[in-house]
């Protein structure tokens, strides 16, 4: 009891600790008095969510407002945005005159609550010392990582990914524990079958306990039927109720980019898998049948590998330009990467790849069930981390308490005492973490945590009351296209939406626009009311720090349309500027617009 007390403490006291700093991006949501989301995805999230809550549209899985005049499947599952829009309308029944943004802006930061009670009750699991468990809690804490999830506005889905992953590792060192039973077999496999209803690459936690499966029924070390017959039978009935409400599924979907019949499939591959698993011992007969049962279950699924494996290389249009895709290891290649990578992740990721290894091996030698599921768990959650900076989550905990139980193992080992472990933790923590202290923890945000959308902000007003008044289609840069479903009544040709083959035709279709001059563009498109023109590029970095670019490098970088509706001297007037915001120094040109098309009735 006096060691659950502990335990309850230290996550009480870290998690305020990391509140606070969660708290310290405020000046990213919270402008002029009013809040807004912060990052481009959480737009979207936040638009759906308020239609949902307050607006007249309802919750909707299907927007036709995004991507016409097809419309398009949204390709985040129900649950994170139906059970946020729940929440915001139960809050405002409780409080009607709370502005829902306001609500909303906190929803991450309150959540940490949640993400570091998971973490605590692992590390109560694995038996780390509450001394170094604290230490780990406070390294997660200060990690910009975690403030990148939790932060004030930040209500894109990821920090509910890292709920899932935490949650899934706790109910596995369960299932997998010696003194398992069919409870902790029915919470595994519900925390497994639920996940891709908050975001549908989350079935993806299924392969650490396949991983495990396979290496117990190696040694013979199964769980028995019984436990494996409730695990598989909750995995996919808990699968099969989320899929209720889905409607991809009603619509016989099979895609892993929307929650269909895709993910049931999986589910049923992994509870066959299991039960093959349970019922056959490891013989070399056995072997050649689970790969022929292997084998002839991933036909189905190849098509969709191809295109998850474009995704995760970048392959698709625009996707190798978007920042959160990007692996860290060729971050850390390009002429800032040192800085940015210790930055986000301390010197600790360096430690990375030792830990992998030093996992990998424990998965194969260490006799004890639950060992082996925690240390496949942190070699899959480290390689995940170091493919995409998005996929961070996954690994991000376990930089920090795989070294911390590391350190733990060596000083009982070594017979070093719990104080001076614990004392030389905290200053390896304190070295490591000096370039995330230094250059980002403390510092100010610009407005949604991106120049571009600050120095256009002002203008969103103008451009929603036209959209009010006349509403239309927009065409803009994919960046912008979440930004204007936000704030306008306006429909969008293409946004940041980038996984699907019509995600990657919608782009096209708006560049072979940009390409066009202002006449051409008349003559050949006709489906087109807005033009959101923004130059990007219009200030960069120098031999003399900070300053502007210069007109001719600037019309380099942008579209040939852009270009001439932000340069040309004169313009048809079928284009009617509905607003600008110009730069404020002596090259005197507006670098964000707004025009009007307004076509003759003839």
């Amino acid at each position: 009891m006096k060691s659950n007390s502990a335990f309850i403490a230290l996550w009480l006291v870290v998690t305020t600790i990391a509140i606070l700093l969660a708290l310290l991006m405020s000046s990213a949501s919270l402008v002029d008095g009013e809040y807004i989301p912060v990052g481009n995805d959480s737009f979207y999230h936040a638009r759906r969510i308020l239609d949902a809550a307050i607006g007249e549209r309802g919750f909707y899985q299907f927007d036709n407002m995004i991507h016409v005049p097809e419309g398009s499947w949204i390709n985040w599952p129900w649950g994170y945005d139906y059970l946020m829009a729940v929440a915001l309308s139960i809050a405002l029944w409780i409080r009607p005159a709370m502005e829902p943004m306001a609500f909303l802006a906190h929803v991450p930061v309150a959540w940490l609550v949640v993400n570091m009670g998971l973490l605590t009750l692992i590390a109560r699991k694995m038996s780390i010392t509450p001394a170094l468990t604290a230490v780990g809690l406070f390294g997660f804490a200060l990690l910009p990582l975690t403030q990148t999830l939790h932060g004030v506005g930040i209500i894109d889905h990821h920090y509910v990914e890292l709920t899932f992953v935490l949650a899934s590792l706790w109910a596995g060192l369960g299932f997998f524990s010696e003194q398992r039973g069919s409870r902790d077999a029915l919470i595994f496999g519900i925390v497994l079958g639920i996940a891709p209803a908050f975001h549908n690459g989350l079935f993806i936690l299924q392969v650490p306990a396949l991983a495990c499966f396979l290496v117990l029924w190696y040694r013979a070390q199964m769980p028995d039927v019984r436990t494996l017959t409730y695990f598989a039978a909750a995995l996919v009935g808990s699968t099969l109720l989320v899929l209720l409400p889905s409607e991809p599924f009603w619509d016989m979907q099979f895609e892993f980019w929307t929650l269909s019949w895709f993910h049931l499939y999986i589910v049923c591959c992994s509870a066959i898998g299991a039960m093959f698993l349970g019922v056959r011992p490891f013989q070399k007969l056995n072997v050649t049948l689970l790969i022929a049962l292997g084998a002839f279950l991933v036909i189905p699924l190849f098509a969709r590998i191809m295109t998850g494996a474009a995704f995760l290389s970048g392959d698709l249009i625009l996707l190798d330009q978007i920042a959160e895709v990007k692996s860290p290891v060729v971050r850390l290649q390009e002429e800032d990467g040192l800085y940015w990578i210790t930055s986000f992740y301390s010197w600790l990721v360096f430690l990375t790849p030792f830990l992998i290894a030093i996992f990998a091996w424990r998965a194969w030698r260490d006799t004890r069930s639950v060992n082996v599921y925690f240390s496949i768990f942190v070699v899959f959650g480290l390689s995940l981390m170091l493919v995409q900076y998005r996929l961070h989550p996954f690994g991000s905990w376990a930089m920090i308490f795989a070294a911390i139980l590391i350190a733990q193992e060596l000083s009982k080992k070594y017979g070093i005492s719990t104080l001076a472990t614990t004392a030389a933790t905290l200053l390896v923590l304190a070295v490591a973490f000096q370039p995330p202290l230094k250059n980002r923890l403390i510092r100010l945000y610009t407005p949604g945590a991106a120049v571009d959308y600050a120095a256009s902000r002002s203008l969103f007003k103008t451009f929603a009351e036209s959209c009010s008044e006349i509403p239309g289609v927009a065409i803009s840069y994919s960046d912008d296209g979440h930004y204007i479903r936000y704030h306008t009544d306006c429909s969008v040709v293409s946004n940041n939406f980038l996984l699907t083959p019509q995600h990657d035709r919608k782009i096209k279709e708006v560049q072979s626009m940009l390409v066009l001059n202002p006449e051409e563009f008349l003559e050949q498109v006709h489906d087109v009311d807005y033009i959101f023109v923004r130059m990007y590029g219009i200030f960069e970095t120098g031999p003399n720090g900070f300053q502007p670019t210069p007109i001719p490098d600037v019309v380099e970088r942008n579209a040939p349309l852009f270009v001439a509706l932000t340069f040309a001297e004169e313009l048809p007037i079928e284009f009617k500027l509905v607003g600008e915001i110009r730069v404020d120094d002596d090259r005197d040109f507006a670098f964000v617009r707004v025009f009007r098309i307004v076509r003759s009735e003839n």
